[in-house]
C-alpha cells in the first residue's frame, strides 16, 4: 500500500513520521503527490473536528471573543473562519516572501483556513491555551527576518490568551520544504500535526489542561467520537 492507502487504513502517526523522515525530498515525485493527499485528508479531519468541538463548546456556554477575565478582544474574532481566495492569495504572498510552506501548513490554510478557540466560562479556570492557529493574513503582518531565515507568528502564547503580558507567539521558521514543522515556543515541543493531535483528539481543544492535576469535567464530552488524524 502507498501512503494514502496506509493512512487511511488508520496508520496515521507512521505515516506522517515516515513522511517527515524525507525531508525535502518529499517534493519529488512520487512521494510529493501522495503526501498531498495525506495532508488533505488529515486537515479535513482536523476540521470536522474543530467544527464538532466548537459546536460542543457553544453548548456548554462558551463565550467566543472574551478572555478569561471577562474582557473582550480588540476585535471580533470567529471561532472557525474558513478558507477563501483571499487567504489563498496571503497565503501565495508569504511564500513568496519567505519561500517553501510546509505541507501540512499549506493543507491546514487550505481545508481548514484558520482556527480561535479563545474565549471563556464563568466556571472554567484559565491557563487554558486554547487552540488557535491564525490565517496568512496574520502570518505576514508578523513575519520578520532571522539568521535562519524567517519566523512567522502563527498563535499567540498561552499567556496572551489569558489577555495577559506574555513571550513570543507560536510559530514556524520558513523556508520549510518538508512535510510537517517543529511549532516554536509552544512547550510542547511538538511538530505541527502532532501538536494538533494532542490539543484537539487529547484535549478538546485546550492543550494548556495538561500537567494541570485538575479534574475538568468537560472533557469527555468535548473529545468524544472525534475522527483521528
Amino acid at each position: 500500500m502507498n501512503y494514502v492507502e496506509r493512512y487511511l487504513h488508520g496508520e496515521v502517526e507512521q505515516v506522517w513520521r515516515e513522511l517527515q523522515s524525507l525531508e525535502a525530498s518529499i517534493r519529488n515525485e512520487p512521494y510529493y503527490s501522495q503526501a498531498q493527499e495525506v495532508a488533505t485528508e488529515t486537515m479535513r479531519r482536523v476540521r470536522r473536528n474543530c467544527e464538532r468541538i466548537i459546536s460542543r463548546l457553544r453548548t456548554l456556554g462558551y463565550v467566543f471573543g472574551t478572555f478569561p477575565d471577562g474582557t473582550r478582544r480588540s476585535y471580533r474574532g470567529v471561532p472557525l473562519t474558513l478558507p477563501s481566495d483571499s487567504m489563498r492569495a496571503d497565503r501565495d504572498e508569504l511564500e513568496s516572501e519567505a519561500g517553501s510552506l510546509p505541507l501540512s501548513l499549506t493543507a491546514f490554510w487550505q481545508e481548514v483556513g484558520a482556527v480561535d478557540l479563545v474565549g471563556m466560562h464563568p466556571a472554567w479556570p484559565d491557563g487554558l491555551d486554547p487552540l488557535v492557529v491564525d490565517p496568512p493574513e496574520g502570518a505576514l503582518s508578523g513575519l520578520y527576518e532571522e539568521e535562519e531565515g524567517f519566523f512567522v507568528g502563527l498563535a499567540p502564547d498561552d499567556l496572551h490568551k489569558d489577555n495577559t503580558s506574555g513571550g513570543d507567539p507560536y510559530g514556524l521558521l520558513l523556508p520549510n520544504p518538508s512535510a510537517d514543522f517543529l511549532f516554536m515556543y509552544e512547550r510542547h515541543d511538538l511538530l505541527f500535526v502532532p501538536y494538533l493531535r494532542l490539543a484537539i483528539l487529547r484535549w478538546g481543544g485546550f492543550p494548556g489542561l495538561e500537567g494541570r492535576g485538575i479534574q475538568f469535567e468537560p472533557l469527555e464530552s468535548l473529545t468524544a467520537e472525534l475522527e483521528i488524524f
